[in-house]
C-alpha cells in the first residue's frame, strides 16, 4: 500500500480526493493523509512514514517550497509532486530545482493526477529495489570477504600443522638404522631403551597432532589466543620427549637449566609452536656431537626463555633477514634436513601474539641463541 500525504489549504480537497480514489482506497492500494499547510505536514510526517507528498505552493504558515526544502533532509525515497496554478512557471522551476519529482497544475485534472502518481510511485519502487539490490550486494561482498578470510585462516592452520609435524616426524628418520646397528652389536639394553624413547615420542606426537587439530577447528576468525599460566619446564620436557630420537640420531645432547617455578602467562598452543620450531631449527643446524641448551629465568615482569645451540651460526646479514619469508628462506640442515621456511615466521608472529619479544644472537661457526621474553602475568 502506498501512503500519500496531500498538503493543501482548500477545505473541500480532502473530500474530493477520497471520492475520486475511493476504489483504490477500498482495494488498499492507496492510503491518504491530509495537512492544511507545510508545518502541519511536518507534524504528520513525524508520526507516519509516507511514500509520496502532493503539495500546493501557496499556503499559510509554511508554503510548499519551504516544505519541499525540509523534505529533502528526511528521506531519500520520499518524492514530492508540486500542485501549482497554471502559468506559475517561476515557482514550478524553483520547486524542480529544490528536488520536486514532478508537477501538475490547478485546477486539478484527476486523470492527470493519477497518471503522475503512478509514474512517481513506480520511480519510488524502482529506487527502493535498487537500494535493496545494493544492500544485498554489499552483504554478499561482506559474506564473501568473511569466507575468504576463513579460508585463509584454515590454510594458515594447515600450513602450521604440516610444518610442525615435519620436525617430529623427521625425528623418526634414521631410527631403523640405529636399531639395526644395535642389533648387529648385540646392544639389547640400548635397543630396549631406544624402543621406550620411540614409544614416548610417538605418544607426544599423538598429543601434538590432537592439539593442533583442535586448535585449527576453532570457530574464531583469527588465530586463537587464550592465555593461561604455562609451566616452562613441563612444556620443554614434553618437547624434548618428541625430539629425543632425532637428537640421538645426530648424537646431540639436549640440556635444560630452568629456574624453579618458571612460568609464563601465554596461549599454550601458540607458545608450544614457538619452542617446537626453535628446537627443531636448533637440531637441524647443529652438527653431530653438538649440544642444545634451554634456559629460563625471570627478567622483570617477563620470563626469558633461551634456546642455545652449538650449530653453524649466522652472520649479521642472515640475522637481519631471518624473519623475512622468501623463496630462499628455507636452507638445508647439517644432515640435509629439508624445510619450507615457515618456522621462524611463526616464531615471530606467535611471540607478538603472546605480547612477547624475540632476541637473536649468533656467531658464524659457533652457534645461535634465540631468547623469547614472555609475560609472567596478565597485562
Amino acid at each position: 500500500m502506498t501512503k500519500i500525504l496531500v498538503v493543501d489549504d482548500e477545505p473541500d480537497l480532502e473530500t474530493l480526493v477520497k471520492q475520486k480514489f475511493r476504489k483504490n482506497i477500498r482495494n488498499k492500494e492507496y492510503e491518504f493523509y491530509f495537512a492544511e499547510n507545510g508545518r502541519h505536514a511536518l507534524d504528520v510526517l513525524d508520526d507516519i512514514e509516507v511514500d509520496l507528498v502532493l503539495t500546493d505552493i501557496n499556503m499559510p504558515e509554511m508554503d510548499g517550497l519551504t516544505l519541499l526544502s525540509k523534505l529533502n533532509e528526511r528521506n531519500y525515497f520520499l518524492k514530492t509532486v508540486i500542485v501549482s496554478a497554471y502559468g506559475d512557471m517561476e515557482n514550478i522551476r524553483t520547486a524542480m530545482n529544490l528536488g520536486a519529482f514532478d508537477f501538475i497544475t490547478k485546477p486539478i485534472d484527476f486523470k492527470d493526477l493519477e497518471i503522475t502518481m503512478v509514474k512517481t510511485i513506480k520511480h519510488i519502487l524502482q529506487l527502493r529495489e535498487n537500494a535493496e539490490t545494493l544492500r544485498e550486494n554489499d552483504t554478499l561482498k561482506i559474506y564473501l570477504r568473511e569466507i575468504k578470510a576463513q579460508k585463509r585462516l584454515k590454510d594458515r592452520f594447515f600450513a602450521i600443522i604440516s610444518h610442525d609435524l615435519r620436525g617430529p616426524v623427521s625425528s623418526f628418520q634414521g631410527i631403523t638404522q640405529i636399531i639395526s646397528l644395535y642389533l648387529q652389536q648385540a646392544k639389547y639394553e640400548e635397543l630396549e631403551k631406544m624402543m621406550k624413547e620411540v614409544d614416548q615420542a610417538t605418544d607426544q606426537l599423538s598429543k601434538l597432532l590432537d592439539n593442533l587439530l583442535n586448535w585449527a577447528s576453532s570457530e574464531l576468525s583469527q588465530i586463537p589466543y587464550k592465555p593461561e599460566v604455562v609451566a616452562i619446564d613441563t612444556m620443554i620436557n614434553d618437547l624434548f620427549g618428541i625430539f629425543e630420537p632425532i637428537a640421538k640420531s645426530k648424537d646431540i645432547k639436549l640440556k635444560t637449566s630452568i629456574a624453579s617455578k618458571s612460568s609464563a602467562y601465554v596461549d599454550f598452543n601458540s607458545t608450544v609452536t614457538i619452542f617446537r620450531n626453535l628446537i627443531h631449527n636448533a637440531l637441524k643446524f647443529t652438527p653431530e656431537g653438538g649440544t642444545i641448551d634451554i634456559t629460563a629465568k625471570p627478567n622483570g615482569q617477563q620470563v626469558a626463555v633461551s634456546v642455545h645451540d652449538s650449530g653453524v651460526g649466522m652472520n649479521q646479514e642472515q640475522i637481519d633477514n631471518l624473519f623475512i619469508l622468501t623463496e630462499k628462506s628455507s636452507t638445508y640442515g647439517t644432515k640435509g634436513e629439508k624445510g619450507i621456511g615457515l618456522g621462524l615466521q611463526l616464531v615471530q608472529e606467535f611471540t607478538k601474539l603472546n605480547k612477547g619479544q624475540v632476541e637473536v644472537t649468533s656467531t658464524k661457526g659457533k652457534g645461535t641463541t634465540f631468547t623469547i621474553n614472555l609475560p609472567i602475568k596478565s597485562t
